[in-house]
Parts: structure tokens; sequence; C-alpha cells
């Protein structure tokens, strides 16, 4: 089997349920990649790009319902910039209009992502031009440049939070799918550089973050290690990396730390140490709830079968957009942990 054909039959079945064949030439662009075709560029002077910011109201400001949890966003003592996944599946361009919904199947990775962060942080989450779902799978080179874009979008944002935000503030960087592969450049050319003493740690499930990615930044090995990062890609226990035909890029050689001993290595955690899940309905937490365990480049989950936390994509396997919220409560607690050993540094 050619591989783009196995391509196609990812999103078939891992990313489109319920869906004919024929879906995967809708969303393909009608025309190639063109600078001239491009939706105007973000200006970050203006708050309308930004999906999150605190001087907005929206929706990294909630919290999950009967949850007992707070928006502390106003008393934070740092910051987070995050960048949000992939949420654009049209055939119109390669890139996305800054202005188009983050809403994809009802879910809004704002609200289930983003304010995982807004008991520890204030939250900056850039809209950016992010490259349509297909160049996932798209071999022509068309992909290469939308994803350029989407790219040279994120790291302007991050120079602009920088610049005019962060004022020596404490900073996390944080991201998902694509919105953790756009992070990579940022990460390489601007904090493996040892350039922000400020930075504290980075959050990037939902993509293969190599160790081979960066000179000087490492994954974290504790639940207090700082200047480094975690990632983890969530997969039902005892999947292969064959069940998926995933793009190789995608998890392939990633790293995996483990969302709740924070440890780099294949340890079995019982789920008696998991601090909480919430589900797709962002209401309440599921404590010991999940049994986890790094596998290579996955991180398997032992997931009792749950409509609140399963796949709307159509691979029961694939727990990819359930990154954040199935360790939400771990990650908010890590987040305040790795802050407060970042600020009683020596």
């Amino acid at each position: 089997m050619k591989i783009h054909t196995m391509f196609l039959i990812f999103i078939i079945n891992v990313i489109f349920s319920n869906c004919t064949t024929l879906f995967i030439y809708w969303i393909k662009p009608g025309h190639n990649f063109s600078e001239s075709k491009l939706p105007d560029p973000p200006n970050y002077s203006d708050k309308k790009y930004w999906a999150s910011h605190p001087e907005l109201t929206d929706e990294a400001d909630l919290v999950p319902e009967n949850s007992n949890l707070t928006d502390n966003q106003k008393n934070a003592k740092a910051d987070v910039f995050f960048v949000h996944p992939s949420t654009y599946l049209s055939d119109k361009g390669w890139n996305a209009d800054t202005q188009a919904s983050l809403i994809v199947y009802g879910l809004s990775p704002i609200k289930l992502q983003t304010t995982v962060f807004n008991g520890s942080a204030k939250i900056y989450a850039p809209k950016y031009r992010q490259a349509t779902l297909y160049s996932f799978i798209d071999d022509s080179g068309n992909a290469e440049k939308a994803f350029l874009v989407a790219e040279r979008d994120v790291e302007n944002a991050f120079l602009y939070y920088m610049k005019h935000e962060n004022k020596g503030r404490p900073f996390f960087l944080a991201g998902h799918s694509q919105g953790s592969m756009m992070l990579i450049n940022v990460l390489k050319k601007h904090i493996d550089t040892k350039k922000y003493p400020n930075f504290v740690a980075a959050y990037l499930p939902g993509w293969a973050i190599k160790t081979s990615d960066f000179a000087h930044i490492k994954p974290c090995n504790s639940p207090k290690e700082t200047n480094c990062y975690v990632s983890w890609n969530s997969k039902k226990w005892g999947s292969q990396l064959l069940d998926f035909s995933l793009p190789p890029e995608r998890y392939v050689g990633g790293s995996c730390v483990n969302p709740v001993s924070w440890k780099y290595n294949e340890e079995t955690i019982e789920k008696e140490k998991h601090k909480g899940a919430i589900g797709i309905n962002f209401q309440g937490t599921k404590t010991q709830y999940v049994k986890t365990k790094c596998q290579g480049e996955m991180l398997w989950v032992d997931l009792p079968s749950d409509p609140n936390f399963e796949s709307r994509r159509g691979n029961k396997k694939n727990y990819h957009t359930a990154d954040y919220n199935l360790f939400y409560m771990d990650i908010r607690e890590n987040i305040s942990i790795r802050l407060e050993q970042h600020l009683n540094r020596k």
C-alpha cells in the first residue's frame, strides 16, 4: 500500500467519523498554495487577533462546572502563551482566516485545553493562519508552504507577546497538535538559546517532540523540573502504531512524559495516582480514573468506556482530542508546582 493511500485511510477512519470516502476530496483545497490567496495577516496589537487575552472576556476564563476550581488569572504570577490545535477543516484554502471559528465538532480547544492554566497563569492564545487539516496528508509541497505561514504567524505573536505583554514575568509555552508543532520553531529560535531566563516549561502534547529538536531543552523527568518540556500522545492501552495509519512525523520518535508521574520513562502508573479528568461536557472531575504507561512514542491509557472522553473522529483507540482533558487536574496541579519551583530558584 502506498504511503499516500495510507494517509487517506487515516483521515477517513481516524479524523472523520461517519463520513464517506468522498469527504477527503471535499476538504482538499481546489488550488495550489499561493501567497496571493492567503487571508490577511494578523496584527497582534489588535485584540481581535487573540483567541484569549487577559484583557478580554473569553472561554479561557471558564472552569468546569461542579469542580470547585476558580479562574485566578487576575492574581496570577505567571503567563502562558498557548497555541491552539487544528480546527480548520475547509477546502477554501490552505490557510485559515484568523477570524474563523475555533469550534470543531461542537468542541472548543480554548475551553477544554487552555483553561487548565487559568489557576496559575494569565492566558495569551493567539489566532493564526493555521494550515488546513488536509495539510497533514498532502504530499504535493503545498502543505509545507501552508505550515510555514502558520509558523510565521505564531512566531510573530510570540515576539509581540514578549515585547509588549510579558514584562519579565515567568511564562509557560503550551499547545496541542498543530499548536505544539508550531511551538517547536519558537523553542528552537528563542528558548533553546537561553535568551529568556523567565521561561518555566513547555506543555506540548499531540505531536512528536523529539529530543533531537533542541540543543539545551530536554524532556522533563520530574514534577518540579523547569526549563524543560513535556509531551505525550494518548492511545488506548495496548495500542500499536499500526493501529492508526498515522503520518510518520506525527508520532514516530516523539518523547513521552507521563502526565501523571511527570517522568520520562515506560513505568506503569496505577490509576490511584491519577489526579483527575474532565469530560467534553466540561463538568466535574473523575479522579483515580485511568492507568497510564509510556510505551515508545505512545502514552497508553487504560480508560473505561465513556463517551465523555472517546474520540468523535472514528478510531476509538485514539485519544488524541482528549490529551489535555484526560489529565486536566494533573496538569493544573503540575503547572502550579513548576511555577513555585521557578519562583523559589536560587
